[in-house]
């Protein structure tokens, strides 16, 4: 009996910690108003970059990037893996990049999100293994209006779309047994897909694109009718909203009916594959877009069937196992591009975007973003403002998750034009203005008390108000610190010409001091190079100041 007993104790214990370790595995959960990424069952901020695309290709080249990116304060990254070098001849599976893209993130204490560049990568198809290249009348291309069949995989191919989930699903399969940490923590099947033109002219997908729409987008565009994107609206109004009829009938003989269609057939592709997949071992799944460039272009002048903004919609009635669209932000207005893809349904994750750290203090703070990543974070290395600054949002990253989705955390990020932004915080009324026009001007501002707030940032000043009748507010103290583990440290206490006694919080940031040796270029030719004395560079990058207000 005391065997049996102890035997059943021992099956009871494991039993228990396979549960535990499945309900550990990284997923998205509601937490109030926002969608956090869970990592070890807490909220997770993805600190990131995306590598180059050929950067994780080999282990000799890979393995001194992964310290180089710790160095630089990262958390997570983001790195490809092609389906060509996975799948190398069909069936055949090779695991040594995977396997040492887990381990060197894993060494570095890096989590990953792994970008499965397969079926397509911006629109085209150059990561497909060369069996699936060489086999046109298997695997069949996408096909001009003159007829002519390009390089790029057509996603109406059965035959393509089970070959590219077969791989994925291998791979996960194996992530799962191998990656027993949880190192790899987000997937992204494909990247930037779609075709640049309005529709595949192969007769098999003209010939559907006579049938009738898909009852499951119908019933979506029923169900979520009053809260359309207004590209998928307007469309469909032009039918008076008619529910049962073909592309044309639905939305007309027009480019967006084409859109439509392509983009259905290039969603539920890519589900298929993120499906299959999940059934392996049931990661968060995102996309990601190569957006409309101008508001005047046609499907076809970007990746037409791609989860650009217009399209959400679509998406969302034709994908229901990827989690995340996103965007890919190369342009200027990167405010606008992020409010059109933060949705109730669908949390803001940046994958790619310019190297500007505003961004990231902008979408962590305003947004309540899952991830902010660079594209070739790895040449952002000597970016000595970039590195200090994803230290400092390492540093206050435990605010940023406490305040998300609860109304009290704002944003500020200087694009051109912009002179000031006011909020209402409370019974505050905070006046935010840039300043030095020159250099990068962002912040995060948190009330952590009905009079007491945190901002975060660099070149901004704040103006605090009173917002009750009757009553004047000021700022009663200000002081500049840091925080160690989630303690605040006081650094400096701030007043007189710092803060014009206390009319105005001025946020100048963390400064640095720089040696820097010139060469003095005044020397005759023939002799050697002379070097004037070093001279000292300040810098500045993002601080921490806590205010304290009152009114009377």
């Amino acid at each position: 009996m005391k065997k049996a007993t102890i035997f059943g104790l021992l099956f009871l214990v494991s039993s228990l910690s396979i549960i535990n370790a499945q309900n550990k595995i990284p997923h998205l959960q509601k937490n109030g108003n926002v969608t956090q990424l869970m990592v070890n069952d807490q909220p997770f901020l993805m600190i990131a970059g995306e590598v180059h695309n050929s950067s994780a290709s080999t282990i000799e080249y890979m393995e001194p990037l992964f310290p180089k990116l710790k160095k630089m304060n990262l958390n997570s990254v983001f790195v490809t893996l092609a389906w060509e070098q996975f799948e190398p001849k069909e069936g055949v599976y090779d695991y040594t990049l995977v396997d040492a893209i887990i381990d060197n993130a894993k060494k570095n204490n890096l989590k990953v999100s792994l970008l499965w560049f397969a079926s397509w990568k911006n629109g085209e198809s150059s990561y497909a293994p060369l069996w699936v290249k060489k086999d046109t009348k298997r695997f069949f291309r996408v096909k001009t209006k003159e007829g002519k069949a390009i390089e790029t995989l057509s996603p109406f191919c059965e035959a393509t779309k089970i070959a590219d989930a077969k791989a994925f699903t291998q791979l996960m399969k194996h992530i799962k047994e191998y990656d027993t940490d949880q190192t790899v923590i987000l997937m992204q099947p494909q990247n930037e897909v779609g075709m640049f033109q309005d529709i595949d002219y192969n007769k098999v997908v003209l010939n559907l694109y006579e049938k009738e729409v898909p009852k499951a987008l119908m019933s979506y565009l029923k169900k979520n009718k009053k809260h359309l994107k207004p590209y998928v609206s307007d469309a469909w109004s032009k039918s008076n909203f008619k529910t049962k009829g073909t592309w044309k009938e639905i939305f007309g003989n027009t480019p967006e009916a084409k859109a439509f269609f392509t983009t259905w057939e290039y969603a539920t592709y890519i589900n298929f594959v993120a499906k299959s997949g999940r059934e392996q071992y049931n990661l968060p799944m995102m996309v990601n877009a190569w957006i409309v460039q101008k508001p005047e272009d046609l499907p076809g002048v970007y990746p037409n069937g791609g989860p650009v903004s217009r399209v959400m919609d679509i998406w969302k009635a034709a994908a229901p196992d990827i989690d995340i669209q996103s965007p890919d932000i190369y342009l200027s207005n990167f405010k606008e591009i992020v409010a059109m893809y933060h949705r109730d349904d669908n949390p803001l994750l940046v994958p790619e975007s310019k190297a500007e750290v505003g961004r990231a203090f902008y979408a962590f703070g305003e947004h309540d973003a899952i991830c902010f990543s660079p594209f070739g974070i790895e040449d952002a290395a000597d970016n000595f403002v970039f590195t200090k600054s994803y230290e400092l949002l390492n540093e206050v990253q435990h605010l940023i998750k406490k305040y998300q989705g609860t109304g009290k955390m704002h944003a500020v990020l200087r694009e051109q034009g912009d002179t000031y932004k006011d909020f209402y915080m409370g019974d505050w009324k905070v006046k935010v203005m840039y300043e030095k026009p020159n250099e990068p001007s962002f912040g995060i501002i948190i009330q952590t008390d009905a009079n007491e707030f945190m901002v975060i940032g660099m070149n901004i000043t704040l103006f605090f108000e009173s917002e009750v009748k009757n009553t004047i507010g000021y700022i009663g103290q200000v002081f500049e610190g840091r925080f160690e583990g989630e303690k605040w440290v006081t650094t400096r206490m701030l007043n007189g010409d710092e803060t014009y006694h206390n009319a105005r919080l001025r946020v100048f940031g963390r400064t640095f001091e720089t040696e820097e040796n010139i060469v003095n270029v005044t020397k005759k030719e023939g002799e050697p190079d002379a070097y004037s004395p070093a001279t000292k560079q300040t810098i500045a990058t993002p601080g921490i100041y806590k205010v304290v207000t009152y009114k009377r």
